[in-house]
């Protein structure tokens, strides 16, 4: 049994693990489109993959889809808890304009 439950807690660990190293890679493509206005981040306690762009919140939208649907292609998966992209505007602050789900 203990074993067992060793074995739980090391996955949920590498999971987590996975997770945040995948974050860092979306950060990476993100940057390297050299379209954001700001260096991505990464929150491993707030679950989020952030971008600044300068955007209508109607094209942001279609960034985030289009982030996700790549992260999704890619086989990128956020095990745990409920990562996001969040995107922000150069004018919005720390306020995200948008946000979408990253797969599981």
């Amino acid at each position: 049994m203990a074993a067992a439950t060793a074995l739980v807690v090391a996955n949920s660990v590498l999971a987590a693990d996975d997770a945040v190293n995948n974050a860092f890679r979306v950060c990476k493509m993100i940057d390297n489109t050299g379209l954001f206005t700001a260096p991505c981040q990464v929150s491993s306690r707030k679950y989020s993959v952030t971008a600044t762009i300068d955007l209508t919140t109607i094209d942001a939208r279609k960034a985030c889809t289009q982030i996700t649907g790549v992260v999704a292609s890619k086989g990128f998966h956020f095990p745990g808890a409920d990562w996001t992209v969040q995107i922000r505007s150069p004018s919005s602050g720390d306020r995200s304009i948008v946000f979408c789900r990253l797969p599981k």
